[in-house]
């Protein structure tokens, strides 16, 4: 089933939208990826930019569907991330997510 993901940096009005996915977004596929990985265990706003940046680039290498680069415009139909499937932010030090509902703190991975 193909599912959409938008990201931004911070919450509320300011939020900076860096790009959005098209495919199988879910959160699991995306740390299946080694960039989404890396997003999804930011703990600065740099590395969680950056890697946003690497996984649209990589999305359809990696046989996801597609990533849409913010020079490209807004990809959806709809106006704003309230009807997307999954939407990630970096906020207060950390990775959020949400499906529309309330915000979800991604439990960073400890290397072992």
């Amino acid at each position: 089933m193909s599912t959409t993901a938008d990201f931004y940096d911070g919450r509320g009005p300011r939020a900076v939208w860096l790009g959005s996915l098209q495919g199988d977004a879910d959160p699991a596929t995306v740390r299946g990826v080694a960039c989404g990985r890396l997003l999804l265990d930011a703990t600065d706003p740099l590395t969680y930019t950056d890697a946003v940046a690497d996984l649209l680039d990589v999305w359809a290498d990696e046989d996801h569907g597609h990533g849409f680069q913010p020079d490209g415009g807004w990809p959806w139909l709809w106006p704003d991330s309230r009807d997307t499937d999954w939407v990630f932010t970096f906020a207060h030090g950390r990775v959020w997510i949400t499906t529309g509902r309330a915000w979800l703190r991604v439990q960073q991975r400890v290397s072992q």
